[in-house]
C-alpha cells in the first residue's frame, strides 16, 4: 500500500459530511456513487423504473416505443426522457 492514495483522511472526512448536507433537488435522481449523480440507466433499472419485464424494455427499444441512447453496444435510457414518456402515456381521469 502506497502512502499518495486517495484523499488525506481529514478531506475524506469532511468531503463525506459534505455529502450528507447536500440537498438534492430532484427526487428521482440516481446516484452512481458518492459524488457523481446518474442521468442515465440501463436495461435492468428501466425495467424496474417502469415495473416491465427486461425483454418488454429491450422489444419496446427497439420498435422505437422507447427513447433510448446507443453508447456503444449498450443501451441506455435517459432518466429525464423516461420521465417524460411516463407523463406523454399516462391515461387522465375522467371528473
Amino acid at each position: 500500500m502506497s502512502v499518495g492514495n486517495g484523499p488525506p483522511p481529514a478531506r475524506l472526512a469532511a468531503l463525506m459530511a459534505a455529502e450528507k448536507d447536500m440537498a438534492h433537488p430532484e427526487p428521482a435522481r440516481l446516484v452512481l456513487n458518492r459524488f457523481i449523480g446518474r442521468r442515465l440507466l440501463n436495461v435492468r433499472e428501466t425495467a424496474q423504473y417502469l415495473g416491465l419485464e427486461v425483454d418488454t424494455v429491450y422489444k419496446k427499444a427497439r420498435l422505437r416505443e422507447l427513447p433510448c441512447v446507443k453508447v456503444g453496444r449498450a443501451l441506455r435510457f435517459d432518466l429525464k426522457a423516461l420521465e417524460r414518456f411516463v407523463e406523454q402515456h399516462t391515461i387522465e381521469t375522467i371528473d
